[in-house]
Formats: structure tokens, sequence, C-alpha cells
């Protein structure tokens, strides 16, 4: 079932957006974003900082807090201890094992970090500044690490963050690619219920497709809105007039 009429105004509310806007909504309103911004800023080596970033994303599921909590004690722990290439498997298991916000299926996911630790081990800076340029192969690369089809959840996850990490790193930004999917999480898949019972990726696909806005771009401007304690009032002053159709989005 479809709700045309749910689905038209949803066209709508994002004709008024574009990669821009979302840009804006990344960087200023994401605490995803803001805690990789204060702990590249405590870091002093950024190939470190990105590939623990990879690291963290393949395993941010099944989470025992919500996103932001967790992504706020991965930058406050990263922020006050060092790794190399060397530990950084074993450094990073460490922490996972003695998280607050991430303690369940540990054990799958070790064995995620294990898999991927040999392929991070074997490149630097200059091939992750070339992977943000073609996102998709590095999206290749991880599904293959851990043989996971390519719009698994948390591998697209893990290609936001990358973008999200190599843009601080790099001074630049690179939208995502249309190619890319929306990661498939809780907030998403009870949202998207509100328009259709068929498949979340599909639909936001479309939905890309019309507004011209990459998946992860949509995901970045939806995500933030639906979490508990996202601030309108601090979103119409840091985004401007268009923050008002965010609203909207709570609507349905």
């Amino acid at each position: 079932m479809e709700n045309l009429e749910k689905i038209n105004e949803l066209v709508e509310i994002f004709g008024h957006f574009d990669v821009e806007f979302a840009k804006n909504m990344e960087e200023k309103m994401d605490t995803q974003y803001l805690v990789l911004q204060n702990l590249k800023y405590s870091m002093d080596n950024d190939e470190m900082f990105i590939k623990l970033v990879i690291l963290n994303s393949i395993v941010s599921y099944q989470l025992c807090t919500t996103g932001e909590l967790w992504w706020g004690e991965f930058s406050e722990y990263w922020s006050k201890n060092e790794v190399n290439n060397d530990n950084l498997g074993e450094k990073y298991i460490n922490f996972l094992k003695n998280s607050k916000g991430n303690r369940r299926l540990l054990n799958v996911k070790i064995k995620r970090i294990e898999k991927v630790i040999p392929f991070l081990e074997t490149i630097n800076l200059l091939d992750f500044k070339n992977y943000y340029v073609t996102m998709e192969e590095l999206l290749e690369k991880l599904s293959k690490c851990l043989n996971s089809k390519k719009n698994a959840k948390t591998i697209v996850f893990a290609l936001k963050m990358f973008g999200y990490s190599s843009r601080i790193v790099f001074n630049e930004f690179i939208p995502y690619p249309m190619e890319i999917e929306i990661p498939k999480d809780s907030r998403i898949e009870k949202y998207t219920l509100k328009f259709t019972d068929k498949d979340p990726i599909k639909f936001w696909n479309n939905i890309s497709k019309i507004t011209k806005i990459p998946p992860l771009h949509i995901d970045s401007i939806i995500w933030p809105v639906l979490g508990k304690k996202f601030d309108f009032e601090s979103c119409n002053g840091k985004i401007g007039k268009k923050s008002k159709y965010l609203f909207k989005l709570l609507e349905f």
C-alpha cells in the first residue's frame, strides 16, 4: 500500500531542499558530524582518524544507546588515546569491549573489525583522498571485506561517515554519489511506513531521483530531524528560512 497524497506532499517539501541545504544540515545540525569535527582537531594523525571512523561505522548497530551518544563516546575516547597502524585493530577492539553504548553482539562485531583491519592496514591518507573522489570503489572494497551486499546498512553508513571524515580532513565538499543508497536503520524504516509498506531503500531511491538529491544526503536531512532532541529553534538560526520545511516532515 502507498499513500500517494502523502508521497506527493513529501516530494513537494523536498523540492525546497538541495545538496547545499543537506551539506549545511550535516555540518551545522548533525551531532555525528560535529563530534567527528571535534575529534579530528584533537588528533594529530588524519590517517588514523579516518580509519577509526570506518571501524566505528561498521559496528554502529544494535546499540545500547542513541547513535548520537555512541558517536560522542567514540569521539571522547579517541581524543584521549593514541593509536597507530600497528595496533589499530587491537586498540579499537579493546575500546569496543569496554564501551558503554555498544555492548550487544560483541563477538560478531569484533569479527567484523578483524575482517576490515587487513585492508585498512594497506592504505594511507593519499589512498583515502582518492577514495573520496571515487567513493563507490571504497564501498566495493568494504563490501568484499565483510562479505556483505553493497546496500547493507552498515556498509553505506560507513561510506556516509567516511564522507564526513574526508570532508573534514581534506577541507573539500564532494557530494555523495546518487548510486549509494540510504542506510535502512530503525528511524528510516519507521518513517517510511508513513508513506508506504514497500522497501525503504527503493522508496528513497525514487525520492532521490525525483528531487535530484543523493540518498545519503536525504538521510542527512531526515535522520537528525527524527531524533528526540532535535532543536528546531536552533536549526532555524543556523540553517535559515528553509528550516521551516523540516518541521513539515514531522507532520505526516
